[in-house]
């Protein structure tokens, strides 16, 4: 440390004294380029984390379509007043209701999920799961049942539900049990740990 002494001249104000000043005065340290270099990458994460995964955006998007499908096929066979639809293909009141409540669940769940609500992942995926396992497996159980009397042309198309409804499974399950929409709906909590390490480092 300088130590000034002597008179206060205005030589040696110039001399002595500005020197001790500007050698006195230590520039602030910078931030450690490793610990900035942190920081932007828990941003990126965070960021990262925060986008929808397209995947989860594919499955969503085929649910709602495929319900609100379904719920019109209902709605149209039980007000329809076409003489030539028969009554037999008209859905009763059990079947109306199970029809509609699980397509009405597949599409409530899928937009709850992509708003990221905790329990709308397993909700979707217990939706689809029923909402196609139904569909599938009544197409199935109708190809079985039915063997040899099934007309010629019902056969693939029934096979072709099957395939269908499984498919949606699948895609569902893709979708939901990936690393990627898991990191998604928990992604609230690495903002809460970046705003405790900011607050810190302050």
């Amino acid at each position: 440390m300088c130590q000034c002494r002597g008179r206060m001249g205005g030589r040696y104000l110039f001399t002595r004294v500005l020197p001790c000043a500007i050698l006195t005065i230590r520039p602030r340290r910078a931030a450690s380029p490793s610990l900035n270099s942190g920081v932007r990458a828990h941003q990126t994460m965070t960021v990262t984390e925060l986008t929808r995964p397209k995947r989860l955006w594919v499955a969503a998007i085929m649910n709602i379509l495929v319900a609100a499908i379904s719920v019109a096929a209902v709605a149209f066979l039980l007000l329809s007043s076409n003489p030539n639809i028969p009554e037999s293909i008209r859905p009763g009141l059990s079947t109306t209701l199970l029809a509609l409540g699980t397509a009405g669940l597949l599409i409530l769940a899928s937009v709850l999920a992509l708003f990221r609500v905790q329990f709308a992942r397993w909700l979707m995926l217990a939706a689809a799961l029923i909402f196609f396992g139904i569909l599938g497996f009544q197409s199935l159980t109708l190809l079985v049942s039915s063997g040899a009397s099934l007309p010629a042309e019902a056969a693939p198309k029934l096979w072709a539900n099957v395939i269908r409804n499984t498919l949606g499974i699948a895609i569902n399950a893709w979708a939901l049990l990936s690393a990627k929409t898991g990191v998604f709906f928990l992604g609230g909590r690495p903002n809460q740990s970046f705003k405790a390490d900011g607050s810190a480092a302050a």
